[in-house]
């Protein structure tokens, strides 16, 4: 019989990787199935609740939490530690008009973003600054867009509303068959979506399981990577009504530019760590006694690379 592992998913952005992670079933081999939640949920009806799950036992792994671990580490509260990081680039997309042709066009313009989290608004206005604009040219209005409203987010750079508009995929392809378009931004390293997160009480009870679950989540990007139609199919049947989009190009897209995103060693690329440790201090100075590295243990994922389990995995 398989035991349940119970995943809480932050936000809508984890699902596309998280989707196929369970609906894969490649943990089956290991004796374990998903459950797979979603923050807004029954199990975690906000963001806070989050944290509080984990610490106290009542879920196994968490996607996210990227930035109250340091904060929780910063209280005293050290049991929080991450084990791997599937995305270390941002695959936000800024949506505008044809008036609007580069970044220097958005100077004093209302920017809409699909949520206030700092890895996410924090990091628009960060590469903003870099691109030459001043913090008083920067007008973001960042909101948390419920799920489902994603279309009437885009929507309301449509009907000019607003100048632009952040988004996740798949919703910069709808913006831009319906006219919109991306405004070339550059590139920046980030410590985003699928972050596995899960407590040293839990490690020292289940390790057989932690080391178990990380060759399941690796196998579930080699999947995503390699089985592109499998993974089409699995994502429109899995997200279509939570997204609001029947066409499979949408999923076509999804597949293709996450596969493209996806590190096959799930390791945190040091620029990444830096980025979300840098929006932690300049929001909260008490953390400046927390390093960097603090929350991270990736002796788990290092003791299944060092095995060869990947290199295998990709060799075949």
């Amino acid at each position: 019989m398989l035991r349940t592992l119970e995943l809480l998913a932050s936000d809508s952005s984890h699902l596309p990787l998280l989707t196929v992670f369970k609906e894969s079933r490649v943990m089956e081999k290991y004796g374990y199935e998903l459950e797979l939640d979603i923050v807004g949920g029954r199990k975690a009806p906000t963001m806070a609740h989050r944290a509080k799950l984990a610490l106290a036992g009542e879920i196994d792994f968490l996607s996210g939490l990227h930035h109250e671990t340091y904060r929780e580490r910063a209280r005293g509260e050290k049991r929080l530690v991450y084990l791997a990081q599937a995305q270390n680039n941002w695959d936000d997309r800024l949506l505008a008009p044809p008036k609007i042709a580069g970044f220097r066009d958005l100077s004093g313009k209302k920017i809409i973003c699909h949520t206030k989290a700092p890895c996410v608004a924090g990091n628009l206005r960060a590469v903003l600054e870099s691109c030459g604009l001043r913090p008083d040219e920067i007008h973001i209005e960042a909101t948390e867009v419920a799920s489902g409203k994603h279309l009437d987010f885009v929507d309301r750079v449509l009907s000019g509303d607003a100048d632009a508009a952040l988004v996740d995929m798949p919703f910069d392809l709808y913006g831009q068959k319906k006219g919109l378009h991306i405004v070339d931004l550059p590139d920046r390293p980030v410590i985003h979506n699928t972050t596995l997160c899960v407590t040293t009480d839990y490690i020292k009870a289940n390790r057989e399981t932690v080391i178990s679950f990380l060759k399941g989540f690796i196998e579930a990007v080699h999947f995503f990577k390699t089985r592109p139609e499998e993974v089409v199919r699995i994502l429109k049947a899995n997200l279509a009504r939570r997204y609001g989009l029947e066409e499979e190009e949408y999923y076509a897209h999804l597949q293709r530019e996450w596969a493209r995103l996806l590190s096959k060693k799930p390791y945190p690329l040091p620029s990444a760590i830096e980025n979300v440790y840098a929006l932690d201090v300049g929001k909260d100075p008490a953390m400046k006694s927390i390093g960097p590295m603090e929350p991270w243990d990736l002796h788990y994922l290092r003791v299944i690379d060092d095995s060869g389990f990947i290199d295998k995995l990709y060799a075949s």
